[in-house]
């Protein structure tokens, strides 16, 4: 699925929390005078720390043209200013492992709601598909997906649109999150099974031992936070179902109408990627990470359904397996779930207004 990265729908509000650089960070030489329980997610140099507490938020929005005249909970930026954002901050911070650092930062409090609806779910299991749900509400340019079998259960990171070279960044700044947020709601004890990266090892990867105790692995087919299966069931000490049904309405309610409606686009690659084998909206309600309640009404709110979705899936399979003349009208049928040739018609007539022969008569004849 691609996403139009011109189109706002990335809360300016929850940018900001990442890009407030004076927060939360200390000068290498302060460390060493002082004890502390826990390294600082952002150690640098007193000449880089001088440069990050004197800079504004608004000089930097001001900077790549996000107009700042509203709250920053009623503006929202497109995935491009996003990423001017990133690359002028980058100039400002000359940290080439500056994604981790962020990262370790952004704790649950950090996330306002959303961070209140994760950490007060019932199970951590429960907790990642709201982190996968939220996730692409709040930043769409990244998928989100969770994932286990009998061992593991893992959150996935994928592109959904072009974001050239700062994929490591915002990769780094969503795993290095995740995990220390599961550190938090599990106990510093538990650990994750490893983290992996697509990408190749940066140069600064000594750095990452900083951020994970747990294996790193770069060069992977996907990036993703694994964590040991037997920690997915296991009761958050927050859970309370009352106060995570009202973070979770407070956050869905504040993302603008064409960002919900990017959800039958996501909906419709889990389909086209079941091989044949349609999965039921429970089912892929769980690849979304949310449950078939909060998709069947998500849809419902961009004016969908699953069944529509559905519907336009197999339009789509229809017609290119018509076009291409391999397999008979009996055959296509039945790879698309119909009983027999006839329903199949009857369905095909509705979508395209003509019967499957006669698009495939006319096919044939250009």
């Amino acid at each position: 699925m691609t996403i139009d990265i011109d189109q706002a729908i990335i809360p300016l509000s929850h940018i900001n929390n990442y890009f407030n650089l004076r927060k939360s960070i200390a000068a290498s030489h302060e460390v060493s005078q002082k004890p502390v329980n826990q390294t600082p997610a952002w150690v640098c140099s007193q000449n880089i720390l001088e440069i990050a507490r004197n800079v504004e938020p608004d000089t930097i929005y001001q900077h790549v043209g996000i107009d700042i005249s509203q709250p920053y909970e009623d503006t929202f930026i497109s995935t491009r200013q996003c990423m001017q954002l990133v690359r002028w901050t980058q100039q400002i911070i000359p940290i080439e492992h500056l994604g981790l650092a962020i990262g370790k930062l952004m704790t649950l409090s950090h996330h306002g709601q959303a961070g209140i609806a994760v950490m007060t779910q019932d199970t951590l299991e429960d907790a990642m598909k709201m982190a996968c749900q939220f996730g692409e509400l709040l930043f769409p340019a990244l998928e989100y997906h969770y994932k286990k079998n009998n061992q593991y259960c893992s959150l996935e990171f994928k592109e959904s649109c072009n974001i050239e070279n700062l994929h490591r960044f915002f990769v780094e700044i969503k795993t290095t999150s995740y995990y220390h947020i599961f550190k938090y709601l599990m106990g510093q004890d538990k650990e994750a099974h490893c983290v992996r990266f697509s990408f190749s090892e940066p140069s600064y990867s000594e750095m990452y031992k900083k951020y994970f105790n747990c294996p790193v692995e770069f060069n992977a087919k996907s990036s993703e936070l694994v964590i040991p299966i037997k920690y997915s069931k296991q009761v958050l000490p927050l859970a309370n179902r009352f106060m995570a049904n009202h973070a979770q309405n407070i956050v869905q309610s504040s993302v603008p109408v064409n960002g919900l409606n990017l959800l039958p686009k996501k909906l419709q690659k889990i389909i086209l990627n079941s091989n044949g084998t349609f999965p039921s909206l429970e089912s892929a309600a769980e690849t979304l990470g949310m449950s078939g309640r909060t998709l069947r009404r998500r849809l419902s709110d961009g004016g969908s359904s699953y069944q529509a979705v559905l519907n336009e899936v197999r339009t789509q399979l229809a017609k290119e397996l018509l076009r291409s003349g391999e397999k008979s009208i009996t055959d296509i049928a039945f790879l698309l779930g119909f009983g027999d040739t006839s329903a199949f018609t009857k369905a095909f007539k509705k979508w395209t207004n003509m019967k499957p022969s006669e698009f495939k008569k006319a096919c044939e004849l250009f």
